[in-house]
C-alpha cells in the first residue's frame, strides 16, 4: 500500500484510520459505494465539485487499501465499476453513526438552501434509524422513486440492505413521492395519506416500514439546542 503523502504518526488505530480515511470527499465516495457498485460517472455525478482527478486520486488510494475494487457491471451496462470490498463494507456502521451524530448539525432548509438534498443520502440516515430500532422492520422489497431518484430496500430476517436503482423482482411495495414530501414524511412531519404520492403493492406494510425507517425528528435539532 502506498503511504498516505500526509500522517500523523502515530501508533494509534484511530489515527491511522483518519491518514487513510481523513482527505477530503474520501468518506463521501465510501458512502456512494455502500448503495451498491458506481461507475466513474456515476460518482462523478454524486459529488458535485468533486473534480476528476481528486475523483481518481481518492478510487486509488481506496483501492490499494483494500476499501474498493474494479468490478465488471453486466450487461446491458458491460462496463466498469467501483465497488466497496468486505472490508470496505464494514465501515458502513461507522457512516452511519456519523450521519446520525451530525442531524445536530443540520442546518434549517430555509437558512442553507444552498446545500444539495438527495432522497438517497436521506434514505441512508434513515437505514442507520432502523438498524438501531429495536422494533422489528417488516421483511420485504421496498422499492421508492423520490423525484428523479430511484433505490430500494430489502428487509429480511433482520437484516436490510440499501441500494441505488430499483429492484430487478416485482417489490413488495413501490412508493413514487416527491422529494420534499418525502423528507417530510422521513422525520414524521407528515404521513403517506396526507401528501402526493403512488403506492403499488402492500400499502399497509410500508406503512408499517415507516414507523422504524424515518429519521427521529428529536435528533434534527441544530447545533447546541
Amino acid at each position: 500500500m502506498t503511504t498516505p503523502q500526509r500522517t500523523y504518526g502515530q501508533r494509534c488505530g484511530l489515527a491511522l484510520s483518519l491518514d487513510l480515511l481523513g482527505e477530503r470527499w474520501t468518506l463521501l465516495v465510501i458512502r456512494e459505494l455502500t448503495r451498491g457498485p458506481k461507475r466513474f460517472k456515476d460518482l462523478m455525478d454524486a459529488l458535485d465539485g468533486i473534480g476528476t482527478n481528486l475523483l481518481s486520486s481518492r478510487l486509488k488510494t481506496l483501492e490499494e487499501a483494500g476499501i474498493a475494487q474494479k468490478v465488471e457491471l453486466p450487461p446491458p451496462a458491460s462496463t466498469t465499476a467501483y465497488s466497496l470490498t468486505e472490508r470496505g463494507r464494514g465501515l458502513q456502521p461507522i457512516l452511519e453513526d456519523l450521519a446520525l451524530w451530525g442531524l445536530g448539525l443540520m442546518p434549517p432548509i430555509n437558512e442553507r438552501p444552498d446545500l444539495t438534498t438527495r432522497a438517497s443520502w436521506a434514505a441512508m440516515t434513515m437505514l442507520a434509524t432502523m438498524d438501531r430500532d429495536p422494533r422489528p422492520a417488516p421483511d420485504g422489497i421496498y422499492a421508492f422513486s423520490v423525484g428523479d431518484e430511484d433505490f430500494w430496500l430489502e428487509v429480511k430476517e433482520g437484516r436490510s440492505e440499501l441500494r441505488d436503482g430499483l429492484p430487478q423482482v416485482t417489490p413488495d411495495a413501490h412508493l413514487e413521492i416527491e422529494l420534499e414530501d418525502f423528507l417530510m414524511v422521513s422525520i414524521g412531519e407528515t404521513t403517506l395519506d396526507e401528501v402526493s404520492n403512488e403506492v403499488g403493492g402492500d400499502r399497509p406494510r410500508l406503512a408499517t416500514l415507516l414507523e422504524t425507517f424515518r429519521i427521529p425528528v428529536e435528533a434534527v435539532q441544530p447545533a447546541g439546542t
